[in-house]
């Protein structure tokens, strides 16, 4: 869907938060040495108004850090957060209406972090 590929646009055509992760993936990753940021399963619901035809969508992003480095994890979900604020709107038959941190959790193990930040999106379509 559109609302998934812009996002996985901006996050990948960020300097600052390339600079912070090793690979933005598109589903889990094959191979990927840790940081590495996952656009997780995107969940859908139909959403409208009057004579708006629109989804409601849930957008995971899931992070994987090695190590013992907390801020490193807490830097890249404030420039994720950034990045997703900016974000256009503008997806040629759909539009962007709202795009918003819903709920994160953080997990740490014996030799990683792992995080997860989920966005809800509003998207209408123009057509």
């Amino acid at each position: 869907m559109a609302v998934r590929g812009a996002v996985i646009a901006a996050l990948r055509n960020d300097a600052d938060l390339m600079a912070l992760v090793n690979l933005v993936s598109n589903g889990e990753p094959i191979k990927a040495s840790p940081p590495w940021l996952l656009v997780g399963e995107m969940m859908s619901t139909g959403w409208g108004a009057r004579d708006v035809t629109g989804l409601a969508v849930r957008l995971p992003i899931q992070l994987v850090v090695r190590g013992d480095d907390l801020a490193r994890v807490t830097a890249v979900l404030a420039r994720v957060d950034a990045v997703l604020a900016g974000v256009d709107g503008d997806l040629g038959d759909w539009r962007i209406t709202s795009l918003r941190f819903e709920r994160s959790r953080i997990l740490r193990s014996r030799t990683e972090w792992r995080a997860s930040a989920d966005y809800a999106v509003r998207a209408a379509r123009l057509n």
